[in-house]
């Protein structure tokens, strides 16, 4: 090769490794602050801050920062939505934003030693935020400028006093599953008590992804702090999506107490995610349900109304949660197994499959209890007599 080749040759190869290195996103966090919406498609050095970040917090599991805002960085996106009790849509509004803007500065928003500062969610009001933070709504009000009237919007910033510390955020742990032959998705779900989407957020994978023996997948475990209620004789209000799908998980045994009578059976939660399916415990627990309703709930024809709202108290693992029962058996069973293909289902569900795993309870199917917030399977609507039972459970 000549002096003048090789020359060029150099130069080429110093011209394409500084490129390559150009292109190498800047990952450094210190200080740094988004300012631009990001969504699945975009690349740049923000896009590489927000990996490395949510990298460090377990979200994102792709090996390399890459910069460039795809699939796997949605679902990391997405993840740390959910964490964070923001909606779930994988794109970097302002809400989100902010959040991280908060975590990248490395210490929560506070003015001076007394106050903090909180973001408004969507969904929030200034009574729900005084809950959260443990302090009252005059002192919220005179903090903020506010008063009874004033409208709050989502991404606003609400001065906290006192410092106040979040007596409801749910503090998120997680434990590690190795995959063994036969593992599903919805099997570690209901093994672990875990909404299945949360374990595939939490893996960056898809709910229709198949495992493999020997993988190791990290479970999220979300404990809800305990809520003040009005007496001793009234129920944590939580709200389905947030807290009480969490406190009353898949997989739990529960005590239901009728609110007005005193009378309680026993359940346990084996399906649902609009809000609870249980089954009863045994026979007795069985027997026991059905005379409530059978003795309150009647129609003017005589019939029992199975259908009827009652407002009960779910009590499990030493609390005291707010609810709203049915005793309507349906779309099951006894005497088939689980999730089997038969050919009739209580509650006129016709021919489909089982969803009836407690045996020999003498009940075909399950029942609802719903929670603040929860929805009806057949419409995905909030059921507006469900919510005023669950109030009265409540006190409120």
């Amino acid at each position: 090769m000549t002096t003048k080749r090789f020359k060029f040759a150099v130069f080429i190869a110093l011209t394409v490794a500084l490129f390559l290195c150009a292109a190498i996103p800047k990952v450094s966090a210190a200080g740094y602050q988004l300012t631009r919406d990001l969504r699945k498609g975009m690349s740049g050095e923000d896009v590489a801050v927000v990996q490395r970040l949510l990298k460090d917090l377990g979200f994102f599991t792709y090996p390399q920062i890459t910069g460039y805002f795809g699939s796997v960085t949605e679902t990391a996106v997405k993840a740390f939505q959910r964490a964070n009790g923001l909606t779930a849509d994988g794109i970097i509004g302002p809400i989100t934003r902010g959040v991280m803007n908060k975590l990248l500065a490395g210490s929560t928003p506070s003015r001076g030693d007394t106050t903090s500062v909180y973001i408004v969610q969507p969904g929030d009001s200034l009574w729900k935020i005084s809950q959260r933070f443990g302090v009252s709504l005059d002192e919220l009000f005179a903090a903020n400028n506010m008063n009874s009237s004033t409208i709050i919007y989502p991404g606003q910033e609400i001065i906290i006093p006192r410092g106040g510390a979040p007596i409801d955020a749910p503090r998120v742990t997680y434990i590690t599953h190795t995959v063994v032959k036969g593992d599903t998705l919805w099997n570690l779900s209901y093994k672990y008590g875990v909404p299945m989407e949360e374990i595939a957020q939490a893996n960056g994978i898809t709910t229709s992804t198949v495992l493999y023996v020997g993988q190791v997948l990290r479970i999220p475990k979300k404990e809800i702090p305990v809520k003040p209620t009005p007496g001793p004789q009234y129920g944590e209000l939580l709200d389905w999506w947030k807290e009480a799908q969490y406190a009353f998980p898949l997989n739990s045994t529960a005590t239901v107490v009728d609110f007005h009578t005193g009378i309680s059976f026993r359940v346990v939660r084996t399906y649902g995610t609009g809000h609870a399916d249980v089954e009863p415990l045994t026979y007795e627990d069985t027997r026991i349900m059905k005379s409530i309703w059978e003795r309150y709930e009647r129609l003017a024809s005589g019939a029992v109304n199975y259908w009827a709202r009652r407002p009960v108290l779910v009590l499990i693992n030493g609390r005291k949660l707010a609810a709203s029962a049915t005793a309507a058996l349906h779309a099951g069973l006894d005497s088939a197994p689980d999730g089997a293909y038969v050919s009739w289902r209580s509650g006129d569900y016709g021919p489909g499959i089982n969803y009836d795993k407690i045996k020999g309870n003498g009940a075909d199917g399950h029942f609802d209890i719903h929670f603040l917030n929860s929805v009806r399977h057949k419409d995905g609507q909030v059921d507006t007599e469900h919510q005023v039972m669950i109030r009265i459970a409540a006190g409120q």
